[in-house]
């Protein structure tokens, strides 16, 4: 009988005992199957890494799927969305602070937010336990989370970020020029300077409207005998800029010195309008410039007078270039070498056989006609520089601006094309100008 209530009593025993082994493992905290978040907490289970048990304890079943945190911030102000966490946390502990993906290129590391639950997905970072695309944040690369590890689930990152600026470089505002100009154009002329390393020894004339539909072709001029004085031709240059174009003019408003050219040298002689050039095009992309899309960067021409036609004949090294031209300026002594670097429409106005570039010139047309360029050729006795310091440019200005008219603005009509060829051409008529051409389309 004794014998019988003893093995009754080590049976229920028994029992209970594997009951609270039961209940006891059912308390524990399971390993969470997520790995490290992109920065953020959460409280929920402990981030394991490759699935161990966090804290100890076996992996435990069941727990809510971790859910993103709060969204996070990439680039300058960009705003990522939720991503959706790795594995299955268990209930229990607080989770560890992870760290995560590349932050994007000119913003700062995406930050994630607090979430109950499991392991958090933010903007920019890694969620574990599956790959985690952070947003992307305009102001730099897109930020892309590290690859995850542990966890089946794969965790999906939040949408593209916005907000702030491209952070594409920076800005300096430019400052009014002592003078003013205007044309016969629609458009208002300002005249103002840049104090950025490759703008700051040439002076501006553009439309004082800006950011508007129309985008103006950019147009870079020469000074006669090389002369630092950006406002030499300012009635040319204005005349110019009236009709929509972003003109910048070698010199500082009445600077002083003059540039040497050596035709040895066509780097050399084309690098003040090369760099010109190179800061308009960048200005344009820049949100914080005032010229920001304001300008058409795929449309630019050269040109020059005397010693500045030389500058601009240099434009033969620049495939950006659409055309270029030379006023009162020719191309005595130019090699085989240098015409074979011709590529684009050329240009010719000339103050006729009293000119001193007269001669020259007719070198460059002749050899330039042979080529499948087209080539225009306007040439009246008026004397070296003809009448651009006339009242709005002269005839010189006029039939320049009618060239880039055409060729940087598609104008095929009386203020274009039709100026300069046809039967609309009246200087062609006019037995006081010497005008030919050659592969004219």
């Amino acid at each position: 009988m004794r014998a019988r209530h003893v093995s009754r009593t080590r049976l229920i025993a028994a029992l209970l005992s594997v009951t609270a082994i039961a209940c006891s493992s059912a308390r524990k905290p399971s390993g969470g199957t997520g790995g490290a978040t992109t920065p953020g907490s959460s409280t929920g289970g402990t981030a394991g890494s490759g699935g161990n048990a966090a804290g100890g304890g076996t992996s435990g079943s069941g727990g809510a799927t971790a859910s993103g945190g709060s969204t996070g911030t990439g680039g300058k102000q960009g705003t990522g969305g939720a991503g959706t966490g790795g594995g299955t946390g268990g209930a229990g502990g607080l989770s560890t602070q992870g760290t995560g993906g590349v932050a994007p290129s000119g913003g700062t590391v995406s930050t994630g937010g607090r979430n109950a639950g499991g392991a958090t997905g933010a903007t920019g970072g890694a969620a574990m336990g599956g790959a985690a695309t952070g947003g992307a944040a305009t102001g730099g690369s897109t930020g892309t989370g590290g690859r995850a590890t542990g966890g089946s689930t794969a965790g999906s990152g939040g949408g593209a970020g916005t907000g702030g600026g491209t952070g594409a470089g920076t800005c300096t505002p430019s400052k009014a020029a002592s003078a003013s100009a205007s044309g016969s154009g629609p458009h208002k002329v300002t005249v103002e300077t840049n104090a950025d390393p490759g703008i700051k020894e040439g002076t501006i004339f553009r439309p004082t409207d800006l950011g508007g539909a129309e985008k103006y072709p950019i147009f870079v001029w020469g000074e006669g005998a090389c002369e630092r004085n950006g406002l030499a031709n300012t009635a040319a240059m204005g005349e110019i800029a009236s009709h929509g174009y972003f003109v910048v003019a070698d010199g500082t408003p009445n600077g002083t010195g003059n540039l040497t050219m050596d035709r040895n040298q066509l780097a050399a002689m084309g690098a003040p309008l090369m760099a010109y050039i190179d800061w308009a095009i960048a200005e344009n992309e820049k949100p914080c410039s005032a010229y920001y899309h304001s300008l058409d960067t795929t449309k630019i021409a050269a040109n020059g007078f005397s010693c500045g036609g030389l500058m601009a004949q240099a434009m033969v090294l620049d495939p950006r270039i659409t055309t270029w031209g030379v006023t009162s300026s020719g191309m005595a002594g130019a090699t085989q070498s240098f015409y074979d670097l011709v590529h684009t429409p050329v240009l010719f106005v000339e103050g006729g056989t009293s000119d001193t570039a007269y001669n020259g010139a007719g070198e460059g047309y002749a050899a330039i006609s042979k080529l499948s360029v087209p080539v225009l050729w306007f040439s009246k006795n008026l004397g070296h520089g003809g009448d651009l310091s006339a009242a709005r440019g002269g005839d010189f200005t006029k039939i320049g601006l009618a060239w880039l008219n055409w060729w940087l603005k598609g104008d095929e009509t009386a203020t274009g094309k039709g100026l300069l060829v046809g039967t609309g051409c009246s200087y062609c008529k006019d037995s006081a100008w010497e005008v030919k051409s050659a592969n004219v389309p």
